[in-house]
């Protein structure tokens, strides 16, 4: 998906120029980005319970430089910006060294201590705390932005309220950022096709989290959008393809189902299905993902 741009504008709007971006919120809820609308669930399926072990196991094989670049060249203008979910502190450290500072929230303590290892000199302030209850005053960030987070709070409704509660909306450059899974990401797919039908789960549609996201940010006074997409994979350098399976089907299982019952029937699944696919993608997994920015407007 390339930047998506409005070709006509919603009723009673201003025309738009040739090539101006934006979109409405019904176009957003229209746009292919958020998936096969036949799938689209009626209700959030709940929160994926990840383990700081599984996080980081995911995460340091994740190769995100598209998505670095891009969160850096929408934060360029800002000046004080809040990272929910800072995970292990990779897109902090990343806008950190294009405007300075960069603020993160992290609920896992595990992750919280070791961002706090190198945050300082990196420029990163580092805080624990919850998408739900941000330990910050109203308008406290003139950019605040959420990197696959929604997929794994309880509340998407009030993690995308209190986003919106520390962002000052009469900053010049106000903007929230979300980042999910996209359409055509090949980790979702093998949870979806591989994962679900083992564990029961529900399928995992993120589709259904921007469009739940962009109605509530458009409620609340941000509701002139731009939909991206951007490219990451999970890299697997094992050269033994049985090898290469295995470790896969091990580390997406820690990340997804560490902790759950059925975790090694899971393991089972996921390693014929990593066969196939190393078949034709050898060292890679696509974790393509779809970026709603929002800005002040209607």
């Amino acid at each position: 998906m390339t930047e998506a741009r409005a070709d006509a504008p919603a009723h009673g709007s201003a025309p738009r120029e040739p090539g101006d971006t934006r979109l409405t919120l019904a176009q957003v809820l229209e746009h292919p980005a958020l998936g096969p609308r036949d799938l689209l669930p009626d209700r959030f399926r709940g929160p994926r319970r990840v383990t700081g072990d599984g996080w980081v196991g995911f995460a340091t094989r994740l190769e995100r430089g598209e998505e670095l670049s891009l969160v850096q060249s929408l934060m360029a203008a800002n000046r004080h910006v809040l990272d929910v979910g800072g995970g292990i502190g990779e897109l902090s450290r990343a806008v950190a060294a294009r405007i300075g500072h960069c603020t993160t929230v992290e609920p896992h303590a595990q992750l919280v201590e070791s961002m706090r290892d190198e945050a300082a000199e990196a420029g990163v302030s580092v805080f624990a705390g919850t998408a739900e209850d941000l330990p910050f005053p109203d308008a406290s960030f003139d950019a605040v932005y959420g990197a696959w987070v929604l997929p794994f709070v309880d509340d998407v409704g009030k993690a995308v309220t209190e986003m919106v509660r520390v962002c000052d909306p009469d900053a010049p450059e106000a903007k929230i950022v979300l980042i999910v899974g996209g359409a055509d990401s090949e980790v979702l797919g093998l949870f979806n096709d591989v994962c679900a039908p083992v564990s029961g789960d529900p399928r995992d549609h993120h589709g259904y989290l921007l469009a739940t996201a962009a109605r509530l940010l458009a409620e609340r006074g941000f509701g002139e959008f731009s939909l991206h997409r951007t490219e990451a994979s999970v890299r697997f350098a094992e050269e033994e393809p049985a090898k290469r399976a295995a470790e896969a089907a091990t580390v997406l299982t820690d990340f997804w189902y560490q902790l759950h019952p059925g975790a090694d029937e899971v393991r089972a699944a996921l390693e014929p299905a990593l066969e196939r696919h190393f078949a034709a993608r050898p060292h890679g997994i696509g974790d393509q993902g779809a970026v709603l920015v929002a800005r002040p407007g209607s």
